[in-house]
C-alpha cells in the first residue's frame, strides 16, 4: 500500500509504501505508525521496522527516509485509516484454521470457525474463543473465560464522537497452557498478536490487554491486570490482584508481589511490591519501620 493512496496534496509530505499498521516501535519491517509526540518521532525515525509516518507539520525536520503523511491530530488520522482498511477487509490475520484431535469443547461453549486450535485442547462451559485465537495443544480454556476479547481504545473525533475502532488482530495461546475461569484476553490491534507462552498460567478473572506477550512459564493470578502492549519475561510471577501498566518489560523470573500496582519496568529476578511497586526488600524494611513508629 502506499500513503498517497490515503493522503493527498498538503496532507502528503513525502509518499513511501507501507505493509500493515502498527506503533512507533514495530518490530515488523513495513510498518506505517502515528507519531504525536517528539519523542516518538526521533524514536520511529531511528526504527528501521517504520516505512511511513503520519506526524504534525513541525516535527517534519526530524524525518528523514520515511514516508511522511501530516495531520493535525496524527492519532485520528491514523485511526480513521484504520478504520477504512479494517472495513476493507485489508488487515485480517493470515492464519489456517481447523481443530485438532481429542478436542473437548462444552456443548454452552462459543467457538468460532476461524480459529486454530491443537490436539487435547478443554474448553470449558460458556467459554468463548474469538475469531483468529490459535491455541496450542493440551491447553486448558476454563468456565466463561474469554479469548479474543475487544481490548479497551478510545479515539473520539473532531466533536468528541467516539470513533469506533475494531481490533484487527489475534491471539496466541502456547502449548500446555491453563486459563481459568473467566479470565479474558484480548486480541491485538495490530499484526503481532496477543501471546501466551507454552506452559503458563492465568488466574481466575485475570485480563491480559490488547498486544500483551506473557513469557513461557508465567503465572498471572486471579484478578490481575495486565495492560496493552506489556511484556513479561520468561518465568515471572505475578500475585493475585497485580496491576501492570501499559507497555512495560517484566523481566525474566520477575516476581510481582500480591496487589502491586506497577508504573515503571522491572529488571529480571526484581522482586517488587506495593503501591506503587518498590523493591519488595526496601518496601517491606519501610513497611516494617512504619509499624513500629
Amino acid at each position: 500500500m502506499k500513503l498517497s493512496e490515503h493522503f493527498q496534496g498538503a496532507s502528503l509530505a513525502r509518499d513511501g509504501e507501507f505493509v500493515h499498521l502498527d506503533q512507533a516501535d514495530s518490530e515488523s519491517p513495513g510498518s506505517l505508525a502515528f507519531c504525536q509526540r517528539l519523542d516518538y518521532v526521533l524514536a520511529a525515525a531511528k526504527n528501521p521496522n517504520l516505512s511511513c509516518i503520519i506526524t504534525q507539520r513541525g516535527f517534519l525536520p526530524d524525518v528523514r527516509e520515511k514516508g511522511v503523511a501530516v495531520a493535525p491530530d496524527p492519532r485520528l488520522a491514523f485511526f480513521r485509516l484504520y478504520r477504512k482498511l479494517f472495513d476493507e477487509g485489508r488487515l485480517r490475520p493470515q492464519m489456517s484454521f481447523g481443530i485438532g484431535a481429542g478436542v473437548r469443547i462444552h456443548a454452552s461453549a462459543v467457538v468460532s470457525d476461524k480459529v486454530r486450535i491443537g490436539d487435547g485442547v478443554s474448553i470449558g462451559a460458556r467459554a468463548v474463543v474469538e475469531d483468529y485465537a490459535a491455541i496450542g495443544d493440551r491447553t486448558v480454556i476454563g468456565p466463561g473465560a474469554v479469548i479474543g476479547a475487544e481490548g479497551l481504545l478510545t479515539v473520539r473525533d473532531e466533536s468528541g464522537t467516539p470513533l469506533m475502532v475494531p481490533h484487527a488482530g489475534g491471539v496466541l495461546i502456547g502449548r500446555d497452557v491453563v486459563i481459568l475461569a473467566g479470565a479474558v484476553v484480548a486480541k491485538s490491534l495490530y499484526r503481532t498478536p496477543t501471546q501466551i507462552g507454552d506452559a503458563s498460567q492465568i488466574g481466575i478473572l485475570a485480563t491480559i490487554g490488547h498486544g500483551a506477550r506473557v513469557g513461557v512459564r508465567c503465572v498471572v493470578s486471579g484478578n490481575c491486570v495486565v495492560a496493552g502492549r506489556v511484556r513479561i519475561g520468561d518465568g515471572a510471577w505475578l500475585g493475585a490482584s497485580c496491576s501492570i501498566a501499559q507497555g512495560l518489560r517484566i523481566g525474566e523470573g520477575a516476581r510481582i508481589h500480591v496487589g502491586s500496582v506497577v508504573v515503571r519496568h522491572v529488571a529480571p529476578k526484581e522482586s517488587v511490591s506495593g503501591n506503587f511497586a518498590l523493591r519488595h526488600a526496601a518496601h517491606m524494611r519501610s513497611f516494617l519501620k512504619t509499624g513500629r513508629s
